[in-house]
């Protein structure tokens, strides 16, 4: 399905939330974002539930259906960038718009689209295809570890994708693909830093301005909400050991969790702007 008119992609007034279902009790969010949802409703938000799994089986519907002229942001589990194309299309069916294009989505939900914008605030990263000699090339570079992910996630188990030794790549990927379902983009070999872990936050950017969860925003969750194209977004950050604050993350805020912040703290970023907008 084709992209809407301009018209139909330009902001309205009234947001809608949209959120998965739960796969047994359809009438109900999923679980893991019922408190979210139960939170948008008591703020009087207009939201929706549909079917995570008959979507990406081919089949869309909402309940309630969504209506004309509404701006749709949704909330829920990742989708690759097809899958979001296809989320996109289906809202514009109902004369409808996602609040994010897919363009847009691709560019904060991948590294490879965020990455040449924020280069020097992030650690320096290479791009290679899943079957690239990943270990010959940073050898060549005399790169003696790396940070491994595909262009979405790192990998989540005992060793985590932190590699120290380079002649183990080939063995990350795999499990990469083996607990994931599939490698999303291609690799990414990050330069690995002297990060402080317990200095980690999420910053959430809605239309153009960035919110902390508490405390002042640091200079680069700024420059990051000033240069990237896209009207909600989340930048993790992290302290370096000699006090220097990196990005190390950003991700379409569709998609990202909560982390820290309450769905309160959350909605009331998007209720908000939303009365700004309609003031």
């Amino acid at each position: 399905m084709g992209l809407p008119p301009r018209s139909v992609l330009s902001f309205s007034v009234k947001i809608r939330l949209l959120y998965p279902a739960n796969p047994l009790r359809p009438r109900e969010p999923d679980e893991l974002y019922a408190e979210e949802y139960a939170a948008a409703v008591g703020s009087d938000f207009s939201v929706s539930l549909f079917s995570y799994e008959d979507f990406v089986a081919g089949s869309f519907s909402a309940r309630p259906a969504i209506p004309a002229d509404e701006t749709i942001l949704y909330r829920g589990w990742m989708l690759t960038p097809a899958q979001y194309f296809q989320l996109h299309g289906e809202v514009a069916g109902f004369g409808s718009g996602m609040l994010t294009t897919p363009a847009q989505y691709e560019r904060c939900h991948h590294l490879s689209g965020w990455y040449p914008t924020l280069a020097e605030f992030t650690p320096e990263t290479l791009f290679f295809m899943e079957t690239d000699d990943v270990a010959a090339r940073l050898r060549e570079l005399s790169w003696p570890s790396c940070f491994l992910k595909d262009y979405v996630k790192s990998l989540a188990f005992t060793d985590g994708s932190l590699v120290t030794d380079l002649g183990r790549i080939p063995e990350v990927i795999a499990k990469m693909k083996m607990y994931r379902g599939e490698i999303e983009g291609g690799i990414c070999a990050r330069r690995v830093e002297d990060f402080d872990p317990d200095t980690e936050d999420r910053y959430f950017v809605f239309r153009g301005t960035a919110h902390a969860r508490e405390g002042p925003l640091p200079e680069v969750v700024k420059i990051a909400a000033a240069r990237i194209d896209s009207p909600f977004f989340t930048v993790d950050t992290v302290r370096r050991r000699d006090g220097v604050t990196r990005v190390v993350e950003l991700g379409d805020g569709q998609v990202s969790d909560r982390k820290k912040w309450t769905a309160q703290q959350l909605l009331s970023i998007l209720r908000g702007n939303s009365e700004q907008n309609a003031a």
